[in-house]
């Protein structure tokens, strides 16, 4: 089923090592080297995003451990302001407005656990523990490995705006439908989260 969410979204906060000066020993006379002008934050931010390049959208999601391995869509919102579903139930969606798997923040990705016809993709998805493996696969040939660090169940109208950003470690986040379905919403009652950070 669909997951029924909404997400902020941070800054994202970069660094960049100072740079050393060398002075030429070919002159006798004794000098005072010029300080290298200090660089303003502006500036170390367009020098860091010069050579940061962001990962590539994902193309494959595998999980060895619940024998996923499925296709990766790029979904956005629903018209009712969700985050949409994928559309095909063998596959995932991840959540292009947001975190690409790998850069720095959060990436989502969302997927049925079943549908009228029987189980989906994310069926197993409660049966992973922390210590499991996840691997995606981008659009240019590169994988991101991802272990699985803590597993959660929440409602599924429980607010989620301080739980996915755009920065901080790069993490992987898995959700799916979880509880007893409510035919009057048309919803299952929970949501099952799966949160995982990017292998060294």
């Amino acid at each position: 089923m669909a997951v029924a969410s909404r997400w902020t979204f941070a800054g994202i906060s970069l660094s960049w090592p100072a740079v050393a000066t060398i002075t030429s020993p070919s002159s006798r006379a004794t000098t005072t080297p010029t300080p290298a002008p200090s660089a303003s934050p502006n500036d170390v931010l367009r020098q860091a995003l010069a050579i940061v390049a962001p990962a590539k959208p994902p193309v494959r999601l595998k999980i060895p451990t619940i024998n996923v391995d499925a296709a990766v869509e790029q979904v956005g919102v629903d018209s009712q302001g969700r985050v949409a579903a994928p559309s095909r139930t063998d596959n995932v969606g991840w959540y292009k407005l947001g975190a690409a798997p790998g850069d720095a923040g959060d990436a989502v990705i969302d997927g049925h656990l079943d549908w009228y016809d029987g189980p989906a993709v994310f069926q197993r998805l409660g049966k992973m523990k922390v210590g499991d493996q996840i691997m995606v696969l981008r659009e240019d040939g590169t994988q991101a490995k991802f272990i699985v660090d803590a597993t959660s169940v929440m409602p599924y109208d429980a607010s989620t705006d301080a739980m996915f950003t755009k920065s901080g470690p790069p993490s992987l986040t898995l959700i799916t439908c979880a509880g007893s379905w409510d035919r009057q919403r048309g919803t299952y009652l929970q949501r099952l989260v799966v949160h995982s950070t990017l292998a060294a």
